[in-house]
């Protein structure tokens, strides 16, 4: 009897690693294709050509990044093909991790991949038409591939 409930919990337990890993899995590996309407319904800021989605969520980032609150974001931009690009912005109240994906981008040649870095700041630079954002204070050049652009 004893022998067939420590089995019982062996299988058990394991049967929650199995779906541990493949929920993790699914956050990490998004769908193919992952389309604008996709990624609208996942929450992402969506840059879809200039037309942005979801903007608040942005906004609202960077005011917990001023007030030292922990968030997290992903902003999906579309390349003209309409192949996503994922911007990933952890911020746990001090440093901003940021992680850039372009592996769903036929066209991103030997640049292709993931690449993450650590960064201090996001700074907001003002022009006559737009508002951009930049990582400032980062670990890596990984930091300079983050630019976001909102129209005034």
């Amino acid at each position: 009897m004893i022998k067939k409930l420590s089995i019982i919990f062996t299988a058990a337990l394991f049967t929650m690693f199995l779906f541990g890993c493949q929920q993790e899995t699914n956050t990490n590996n998004l769908k193919k294709p992952y389309d604008s309407e996709e990624a609208k319904k996942n929450g992402d800021v969506v840059n879809s050509h200039g037309k942005i989605s979801h903007l608040d969520k942005f906004e609202n980032f960077i005011e917990n990044v001023e007030n030292g609150i922990k968030d997290k974001i992903r902003i999906t931009m579309f390349t003209i093909e309409g192949a996503p690009i994922f911007y990933n912005l952890i911020y746990d109240g001090n440093k901003i991790q940021y992680t850039y994906d372009n592996t769903q981008d036929g066209y991103a040649g030997s640049g292709k991949g993931i690449k993450s870095t650590s960064c201090s700041n996001i700074e907001k630079r003002n022009n006559d038409e737009e508002v951009g954002y930049y990582l400032s204070g980062c670990s890596s050049e990984v930091g300079d591939t983050f630019y976001f652009r909102v129209s005034e």
